[in-house]
């Protein structure tokens, strides 16, 4: 009962903070919850089973590893919106880093649609297995239906609605945590709060698998293609609080659920596994949890349409309206969705985001190397190095998690 309570009242306080207007027309915040929505996504709700089945009670260092190799990936993509942008702008950026820039920008835009496609794929499952139905041709159905009202959306209203979608998302997500650090004090007070279950052998599947869970934790990248609604700074900043946001949650999460489920969390049905045992935290967050699914998983996809749409008007050199952009994710999601089977390409999905993160690091590299007057240059430049080296590792070897 308390837990119950616990649960309702902080998702209904975070849920009312979140929707004030001061809130909800603030330009940084408005900024921020575009990459937000998109790094918390279906991952969130698929990474602990899928950690803990891979390296057991090492799921909070690798999830640790993960937040911070991406905060460094996205130190290398801010380091580009405030240096690459304005030499691209001018026609100044050098052949190399032109180079490796030109070629990032269709990886990523391939990647996008796919994802927009995916995510909305788990939508249409969601939704029917919250009324106990299966049917492919159903589910397609509603994914074309929610493709073509973003396509609408995005083309005559906008995406000013983001922010309420995050602000509800975010309130249930605030709810799950403090119940499960409520039930983790209980078992604190009976002396039963530990690690009891049996480690994997971790191996280099195991390895692999971990690396490919930087793919759930993408979608920072989306604030580089925001330059027609923020300038550099907001984005810049926007970016690094939406990181860090979702880093804190994702660790704290991580270590609740680790401390709390002392038994492996089952190796099959991942995407709805937090949404079976929740009952255990409290009897009313699975039907929270479903929410908080279909929340995320529209949240991600209109988040990687905006970005994609940003990403088209830049290829086409601003010619194409981002309208019209929208229109193109659309109408390629919905001839996906039907000729093609998302699971199986999600693996050139997830490696076509590490491999943009891998040619971006390099354009960073490049810039900095080059640019004499910023403090440290040649330091930064074998940083972003490193981080172009990690992000090639994980096209190469990760194994796609989602």
């Amino acid at each position: 009962m308390i837990a119950n309570i616990i649960a309702v009242f902080v998702a209904v306080s975070v849920g009312i903070v979140l929707f004030l207007p001061r809130i909800t027309a603030n330009h940084l915040w408005r900024a921020t919850v575009i990459p937000l929505a998109s790094i918390i996504g279906s991952g969130f709700l698929v990474i602990a089973p899928i950690l803990q089945m891979s390296v057991g009670s090492k799921a909070l260092i690798a999830i640790t590893v993960l937040v911070l190799a991406a905060y460094g990936i996205g130190e290398a993509i801010r380091f580009n919106i405030s240096h690459t942008e304005p030499l691209l702008l001018n026609q100044k950026l050098g052949g190399v880093a032109r180079f490796f820039e030109t070629l990032s920008d269709p990886a990523l835009a391939f990647a996008y649609i796919i994802s927009v496609t995916y995510y909305l794929t788990l939508f249409g499952d969601f939704a029917l297995r919250a009324v106990n139905i299966h049917h492919e041709y159903v589910s397609k159905a509603i994914t074309t239906g929610v493709l073509l009202i973003i396509a609408w959306f995005g083309s005559h209203k906008g995406f000013a609605f983001l922010s309420k979608f995050e602000g509800l998302k975010l309130a249930v997500i605030a709810s799950l945590i403090a119940t499960m650090a409520y039930q983790n004090g209980l078992l604190w007070l009976h002396g039963d709060w530990g690690l009891h279950f049996d480690d994997p052998d971790i191996d280099l599947h195991a390895v692999r698998i971990v690396m490919g869970m930087l793919i759930v934790i993408q979608g920072f990248e989306t604030s580089r293609y925001l330059g027609d609604k923020y300038d550099a700074g907001l984005r810049i900043r926007s970016m690094r609080l939406a990181q860090q946001l979702s880093g804190a949650i994702y660790i704290v999460f991580i270590a609740l659920i680790l401390y709390y489920f002392n038994f492996p969390l089952p190796a099959t049905g991942q995407d709805t596994a937090i949404v079976n045992i929740a009952q255990h935290i409290a009897t009313v967050l699975p039907w929270m949890l479903i929410a908080l699914a279909l929340i995320a998983q529209f949240d991600a996809a209109v988040a990687d349409t905006q970005g994609g749409g940003g990403l088209i008007y830049e290829l086409t050199k601003k010619r194409l309206p981002i309208k019209a952009a929208y229109l193109i994710i659309a109408g390629l999601g919905i001839a996906l969705v039907w000729t093609s089977n998302v699971f199986e390409i999600i693996t050139y999905a997830s490696q076509a985001f590490a491999f943009y993160y891998a040619l971006q690091a390099l354009v960073a590299t490049a810039v900095a190397w080059n640019s004499k007057h910023i403090k440290y240059h040649y330091l930064k430049s074998l940083f972003f190095f490193a981080m172009a080296v990690l992000a090639a590792g994980v096209a190469v070897f990760g194994l796609p998690a989602e």
